[in-house]
């Protein structure tokens, strides 16, 4: 079966720039709301669920910062 989902434009992809800040926003998973985020990585824009697999904390230092210093 399959089962349609909502899509929606988070953002412009050119305002999402080159290792920099990220666009935090949620998801909706078996009826919770869910913290995810989006950057740019090597010209690229990925999207992740906010969440450590190991401890379960966000992953942002900051709000919408992902990267350190370095760009890594």
């Amino acid at each position: 079966m399959v089962v349609a989902q909502r899509m929606k434009t988070l953002c412009e992809s050119a305002a999402l720039q080159e290792k920099g800040e990220g666009l935090r926003f949620e998801v909706e998973q078996a009826g919770q709301r869910l913290a995810a985020f989006a950057i740019r990585y090597e010209g690229n824009v990925y999207a992740y669920l906010n969440r450590c697999a190991h401890i379960g904390v966000e992953l942002d230092w900051q709000p919408g910062k992902f990267f350190d210093i370095d760009g890594a």
